[in-house]
């Protein structure tokens, strides 16, 4: 195989977009997914994509052993959150030859789980609110196109993020630098804390679930609760802002219109990201005595959703 300047690691519904959409513009990718069944259609048969831009193929090479990529620049992780120790692990030997991570991951923790492998120094935090779903092995569904962003995790530019940025957004995936990417990831995480369990428990989009009412009250309830964390972290997060950006991705005729990736790991009977999204907040604000109810029922609902396959 040869060698690439990206390697994405995961390469579901996200993955696979980001790698199609990067190499349509002229960068050079490869995609690394657990899934043979999916790595073998896409070498088989192509990448084959439907919904935005239209029905295409896309022809990138992709592989189930990481060992067969021998050195690569950049790695972007869109693994499953409870997947990010063993992906990390996997790819160790590409990061010691020099190649620098970005997640763009849900949940809080990732980019530290993935210095506590590879280093600090290696890793940026990313975030976006594209959505794209895999439906079978090798086929995707492309929803929208909306802003990423990219940054340094101790805070402030960087040259490194800066010229990510803009290689991103000449190849067709607009990306910012951002100076305060904590931030940026807690405003992400607030629009998952919003919707993905909703999304699940009821099997509607994010654009359906908000159209009702009473879901919707339980929506806000949940950002309210989770905008209360956020600032005894010290994350400052205007509430209207937070409410904008959230009608903003569950608008009608794009993201809005698919279900959370929560609800498609329920739907598929797979262990969700619940523990990232919400335990993560949840376990922040037992910590600072700050009450929660909204965010604990709501995990606790996918728990026993889960518990009906998983051991």
């Amino acid at each position: 195989m040869e060698t690439p300047e990206i390697l994405i690691v995961g390469a579901g519904g996200m993955g696979a977009l980001f790698g199609a959409i990067l190499q349509s513009g002229g960068l050079k990718i490869s995609l690394y997914d657990t899934d043979m069944d999916h790595v073998g259609a896409m070498n088989r048969n192509g990448l084959e994509i439907t919904g935005f831009g239209g029905d295409r193929t896309v022809a990138i090479p992709s592989t189930s052993d990481p060992r067969s990529i021998e050195s690569a620049n950049l790695l972007l992780f869109q693994c499953k959150a409870h997947e990010t120790v063993g992906a990390a692990r996997a790819v160790r030997h590409l990061t010691d030859k020099g190649a620098l991570c970005i997640s763009f991951q849900n949940g809080l923790g990732n980019e530290e789980t993935i210095a506590d492998v590879v280093g600090a120094d290696k890793v940026l935090g990313g975030l976006t609110a594209m959505a794209g779903r895999k439906l079978g092995p090798g086929r995707i569904r492309d929803y929208s196109r909306v802003p990423s962003w990219i940054g340094e995790m101790a805070g402030g530019s960087s040259t490194r993020a800066e010229s990510i940025a803009r290689d991103f957004t000449a190849a067709g995936l607009e990306t910012h630098a951002s100076t305060d990417i904590r931030r940026e990831i807690w405003k992400k995480l607030l629009g998952n804390i919003a919707m993905s369990a909703l999304s699940g428990a009821t099997n509607l989009t994010s654009a359906a679930c908000l159209a009702i009412p009473d879901l919707r009250q339980t929506s806000i309830r949940a950002v309210d609760e989770a905008l209360a964390v956020a600032a005894s972290q010290d994350i400052g997060i205007d509430r209207d802002e937070a409410l904008a950006g959230l009608d903003l991705i569950t608008k009608p005729g794009g993201t809005g219109d698919s279900k959370s990736s929560l609800c498609v790991d329920l739907l598929n009977r797979r262990r969700s990201e619940v523990d990232h999204i919400y335990g993560s907040v949840i376990g922040l604000a037992r910590d600072s005595g700050i009450p929660v109810p909204t965010l604990e029922t709501l995990a606790s609902i996918v728990k026993g959703l889960e518990s009906h396959y998983l051991d």
